[in-house]
């Protein structure tokens, strides 16, 4: 499962994934959007959630409290579109 949300001008795209013995986990990227391409990052949480949809939103929450932190992009992958 994957959600794509705007925060602050960039986008956080979070992911889940089942886990073969039970349970989902997930993670995040941040991405910022400029004319030469994206840039963007990826975290993972730790944990295991019980649902798809639980786990979608404790990635999307890590995600805007990563960006709300202040964030800065330190090392990157970049993106040409």
């Amino acid at each position: 499962m994957k959600v794509r949300q705007a925060c602050e001008g960039r986008v956080i795209e979070a992911r889940s994934a089942e886990l073969k013995d039970g349970g989902w986990d997930c993670e995040f990227s941040i991405e910022e959007h400029e004319t030469s391409g994206v840039t963007e990052k990826v975290f993972y949480v730790p944990g295991v959630f019980p649902t798809p949809e639980v786990a979608i939103q404790a990635a999307v929450t890590a995600g805007q409290q990563k960006i709300d932190s202040g964030f800065e992009y330190k090392s990157v992958v970049e993106r040409r579109q």
